[in-house]
């Protein structure tokens, strides 16, 4: 059975509804990843530091997925905070309460990687700061055999080459649609994920929310539509990489990207039907 590491943050989150409401619960890349992937995968970790101010949901979280608080990183800093506050159409806002500096000390660096990770059979690399994935992705690749997942963050986008130098080093390119969109220039998925997969990574997978992915593999002729799974979405917060944690599980095992595109889309459903973490916590321990 293959091992994946999860690289990512963890965080409290605050999700505003448009009618003013709210809803305060545990969140954070790498727990939403691990655990969707434990669905799939039983050899599943997690590497994200710690702050000061562990909430017990996450550290219940960390060990559900795979994990111990003792394991992590940690750092003298509190939780990373946001505020999520969703719009009557569906768009939202993200707000880091303590700003970018303190996001980015709370993400994983090289330093922070100890040899059992790089002796992982896969590793996925979550949205945390910009200049922590710029570090990091190209040093796991020169350190480890590893096969390499990335999941971007669409607040960096404007640096288009270090970015796509990332794209390069990567096996597998899990990018959402305005991601893939802007990086590649062009409204064109089919385009893009030809892009990408001639830039270096083997494997596309353009995320899409509702309306499913666009799957490329290494010698598919053409790119796959996978649909989504339909659900009333309770919080958005946690779809995308809680469908790069199920994808990654299953693709490590099978090698098939289609097949491992569809549990992404089981996965994602799960995250949306409840607030922060909760349903996934709910899956992993029935």
């Amino acid at each position: 059975m293959p091992e994946l590491v999860c690289i990512g943050n963890l965080t409290i989150d605050e999700a505003v509804q448009p009618d003013g409401s709210s809803e305060v619960s545990a969140g954070g890349d790498a727990v939403f990843a691990a655990l969707a992937a434990r669905q799939y995968l039983a050899d599943v970790r997690i590497l994200a530091p710690l702050g000061t101010d562990l909430p017990r949901e996450l550290s219940a979280a960390i060990i559900l997925a795979g994990s111990s608080a003792e394991d992590q990183p940690h750092r003298s800093l509190p939780t990373v905070r946001n505020i999520i506050r969703y719009d009557s159409v569906g768009g939202r806002t993200w707000e880091l309460v303590e700003g970018e500096k303190h996001f980015d000390a709370m993400s994983v660096y090289p330093a922070d990687v100890p040899a059992s990770v790089l002796a992982s059979d896969g590793i996925l690399t979550l949205a945390m700061s910009f200049e922590s994935q710029v570090a990091l992705l190209p040093w796991l690749r020169a350190n480890s055999e590893a096969t390499l997942y990335l999941d971007l963050q669409e607040d960096y986008l404007d640096n288009r080459e270090p970015l796509l130098a990332l794209v390069e080093v990567c096996d597998v390119f899990l990018p959402s649609e305005i991601e893939a969109t802007a990086l590649a220039e062009t409204a064109d998925l089919t385009r893009a994920a030809y892009f990408f997969r001639d830039r270096g990574a083997s494997t596309v997978v353009i995320k899409r929310a509702e309306l499913g992915c666009l799957v490329l593999g290494p010698g598919m002729a053409a790119a796959v539509a996978v649909p989504a799974v339909s659900v009333s979405a309770v919080d958005s917060t946690g779809a995308g990489d809680a469908f790069c944690g199920a994808f990654a599980a299953v693709h490590l095992q099978t090698g098939d990207a289609v097949e491992a595109a569809h549990a992404g889309a089981a996965a994602a459903a799960i995250a949306i039907s409840g607030f922060g973490i909760a349903a996934l916590m709910r899956q992993a321990a029935a």
